[in-house]
């Protein structure tokens, strides 16, 4: 009976850790998916600011912000900690220049370019490669 009993509790210990392991993994893939759409909207806001007019720049400044705190919001697995650290201390930069860029009125392309966005942006993005091993 002890033996039965024995063998039924590590059956159960190795599937919950098991559970735990796939648990872990789903957690580690769903994150990389979002940090890699997160580069990818910072790309996307990148490729078209310089296109556009004072009234819609601002709007997707706004838009950014939002994207940006919701990034920084995010609660990463374990495996993903150290990633969304430097993610969210570069992010920080970004929101902070964002809301300069805004606390100053109209915003103009050329105020765009004279900030540390592009560059803040371009950091961020070199963690890409980082990303990606978070999916293997």
């Amino acid at each position: 009976m002890k033996k039965v009993t024995l063998g039924l509790l590590s059956l159960s210990l190795l599937w919950l850790s098991g559970c735990a392991l796939l648990e872990e993994t789903t957690n580690s893939l769903n994150y990389a998916e979002e940090a890699t759409a997160y580069v990818n909207d910072l790309n996307l806001f990148l490729e078209e600011a310089s296109t556009l007019e004072a009234d819609e720049l601002r709007t997707e400044l706004e838009n950014l912000q939002t994207t940006i705190t919701d990034f920084i919001d995010i609660d990463p697995p374990t495996i993903a900690e150290d990633i969304h650290e430097e993610l969210k201390s570069r992010s920080e930069q970004l929101l902070d220049t964002t809301n300069d860029l805004m606390n100053q009125g109209e915003v103009t392309v050329e105020q765009l370019k004279d900030t540390e966005l592009y560059r803040t942006i371009e950091n961020i993005q070199s963690l890409q490669n980082q990303i990606e091993q978070l999916e293997l």
